[in-house]
């Protein structure tokens, strides 16, 4: 079949897949497709279909929910699962606060008071609804009058199993990215599905989760149950031919050896009117191979050098931004890039998911919207008091009583005294000498960085986007869900990396690195590298070199441009001879 001849079959049947969920009036449908399919685009065609109705669109991912929102407009309310259930709850109960660190508050009461207790999320999230757990987690969360991120669905799904009312009849519900729902939020949507007809949409392969309980099984069983009217959506308008072609290589080899056990077999073909050009351009998955992490950047800034204005303008398109650039990969070797690449190119993003924690901050700001907050004194008690005094006050709280009934008057006053002052400093008020003394001699070294948080502007400044050179986004395999970008690398794909044993390898590595073959749209490097830093040892001893990711051993060599090997002096050449 010549290709004027594939491209029609192609646009015939995609819209054809299209016109079949459309007009389909089954209220139970199950899209299953690949990435870059567009599935946010069809939900955008369903919804327009049913404007004026009462739609709701979910998703996992928060910034999916920008994604959505620009393509569905005024269609549906669109919300991720914590900020939908938040929002339910706080209109249920006039007012409810979602706070991210209370697991680890909690955790610390079961620790202090020697409970015993932990894995508080993973209870919620697998339903151990008999748990000790649960219960210990729930009426703590009551007495601090917040909520977390799991147990708000969980509050929200035991409401709804009493009472439907709670929530109204949907004219449509639309769910993106099932495959990262864990056991909690499948029940969920199971009381939801009740509320309208639904659809759901998940890709097996992008099951990238393994945090938070989630599992690819549910989509496996929901396409298995014979509930749902399951749909396709076979064509990537985003990847170029050579990644469409690798992602189904790199698959097919994953099955031949035992992988992937269960997943459900689905069409990933490129469409060529969309990606013709590209694929032309860019017929090849790049693998490059580095002496030492160090010599990383050097590679990625050279490679980025020689990205044509073409592609860096088509990346700055109003209203279809994305980045010129995504690198992706372990933190130690983020690192080592960022380093390098924030000096030609300070607007580079670059935010390593940190853990979340709290103290004097997280507590003023309590104590700021309610002086006698309970969340708020009990992380000053912490901060300040000794391990029995808090342990006898968290016993006593157990029963009831609010801590500024537990906590010394004089310690109330004080800290009371502190909080005046950080309202004059929000209402940009000038301080006094004496204030100054007396907000210092509260909190001591925590002064400065109080100043700095508390007087700092509402609004967040971005940095200025220059258009003529690209944009460059930093993250982790699990962080690029969601993402495209122009040029993509890989950055230590190694064994021991990614995966980390190259004998035991998980599926979930294997779609970790298929979502992050599958952010390009134009081209991908998958750079590995011979050493960490050195060679040797701090004693001079020769270490066992990594050896090159066993992901690229499945990529057939006709889809794949080897560069070699690049150290540090290659590069110094490089510069050389363009001066």
């Amino acid at each position: 079949m010549d290709k004027t001849e594939i491209i029609k079959r192609q646009r015939n049947e995609r819209q054809q897949c299209l016109d079949d969920i459309l007009k389909s009036s089954a209220p139970k449908k199950l899209i299953v497709a690949g990435a870059g399919t567009g599935k946010t685009f069809t939900f955008g065609q369903l919804l327009k279909k049913k404007v004026g109705g009462n739609n709701l669109a979910m998703t996992f991912i928060r910034r999916l929910v920008g994604d959505m929102g620009a393509e569905l407009c005024d269609c549906a309310e669109i919300k991720t699962f914590h900020a939908y259930c938040k929002k339910i709850l706080h209109e249920r109960n006039g007012s409810v606060e979602l706070i991210p660190y209370l697991t680890k508050i909690i955790e610390k009461d079961s620790e202090i008071l020697e409970e015993g207790l932990n894995n508080f999320d993973t209870k919620f999230r697998t339903l151990d609804e008999k748990s000790t757990e649960v219960d210990f987690y729930l009426r703590r969360g009551d007495y601090y009058e917040v909520v977390g991120f799991d147990d708000s669905v969980y509050r929200l799904y035991k409401l709804l199993q009493k009472n439907h009312a709670i929530l109204p009849s949907f004219t449509q519900i639309v769910i993106d990215e099932f495959q990262d729902f864990n056991l909690l939020e499948v029940a969920f949507i199971e009381e939801l599905r009740k509320k309208g007809p639904i659809l759901i949409v998940g890709d097996d392969d992008q099951a990238v989760y393994d945090g938070r309980s989630a599992s690819p099984v549910h989509l496996r069983d929901l396409y298995k149950s014979g509930e749902f009217t399951v749909f396709e959506l076979p064509f990537c308008s985003r990847c170029p031919e050579v990644i469409v072609n690798t992602t189904n290589a790199v698959i097919k080899r994953a099955h031949v050896l035992g992988h992937l056990q269960g997943r459900i077999n689905k069409r990933y073909e490129c469409y060529i009117e969309a990606k013709e050009k590209d694929s032309i351009k860019y017929p090849k998955v790049i693998v490059s191979r580095c002496s030492t992490s160090k010599v990383i950047p050097k590679y990625i800034e050279n490679e980025i050098a020689k990205i044509d204005a073409d592609d860096i303008a088509e990346s700055h398109k109003k209203g279809k931004e994305y980045p010129t650039v995504l690198i992706v990969g372990q933190r130690q070797y983020l690192r080592e890039v960022e380093k390098k690449l924030r000096i030609k190119y300070p607007t580079l993003l670059y935010s390593p998911s940190i853990e979340v924690e709290y103290g004097l901050i997280e507590a003023y700001k309590q104590l700021l919207t309610n002086e006698k907050s309970n969340l708020g004194w009990r992380i000053l008690m912490e901060i300040d008091l000794d391990r029995q005094e808090q342990k006898e006050i968290l016993a006593a709280s157990l029963k009831g009583s609010a801590m500024v009934d537990l906590l010394d008057p004089d310690y109330i006053a004080t800290h009371l005294k502190a909080i005046g002052i950080i309202r004059e400093i929000k209402n940009k008020e000038p301080l006094s000498p004496a204030a100054k003394k007396t907000l210092r001699s509260v909190v001591g070294q925590n002064f400065d960085s109080l100043i700095n948080y508390f007087n700092k502007s509402e609004e967040e400044t971005l940095p200025e986007v220059d258009i003529i050179k690209p944009s460059i986004l930093l993250t982790s395999f699990v962080g690029c869900k969601g993402l495209s970008a122009g040029h993509v690398f890989i950055i230590g794909a190694n064994n021991g990396s990614i995966p980390k044993n190259a004998d035991c390898i998980e599926d979930l590595e294997i779609s970790q690195f298929i979502v992050a073959l599958t952010r390009a749209r134009k081209q991908c490097h998958i750079v590995s590298n011979q050493w960490l830093i050195s060679p040797k040892d701090s004693k001079g001893k020769w270490q066992q070199q990594y050896e090159k990711s066993y992901f690229v051993t499945w990529i057939p060599p006709e889809l794949i441009e080897d560069r070699g090997d690049f150290k540090a002096s290659d590069f110094k050449r490089i510069v050389l001879s363009k001066s």
